[in-house]
């Protein structure tokens, strides 16, 4: 599989030291390409481990956000929360090749 924004990243102006961000998950399930590197930081390297237990700094998280009318108005917001944050929602994050969170 090739995903355009990791290739990109792999060829930014095709410079040997040059660095790029990815998500760790494109980088080693998608495109699996042994040209690319991962940065460790403090000898600390980037597993999904790492990313959940805070070692791992260079990381990002992605939150999903609500207003308190979103909430008060639609029934199913706080359902879509409730699951993503559930045992199964967890489960699929992690199928799907990205780092859950810790619960």
């Amino acid at each position: 599989m090739n995903s355009g924004f990791t290739e990109n990243v792999k060829e930014y102006r095709n410079r040997k030291n040059a660095i790029g961000y990815s998500f760790l998950f494109n980088v080693h399930e998608m495109i699996n390409n042994n040209e690319i590197k991962t940065l460790s930081i403090d000898n600390i390297k980037p597993s999904k481990e790492n990313i959940q237990n805070g070692t791992y700094t260079l990381s990002t998280t992605f939150y999903a956000a609500a207003t308190k009318r979103d909430l008060e108005e639609n029934p199913n917001v706080q359902k879509l929360i409730d699951f993503m944050l559930s045992e199964q929602g967890q489960y699929l994050v992690e199928e799907t090749g990205y780092t859950t969170i810790k619960n």
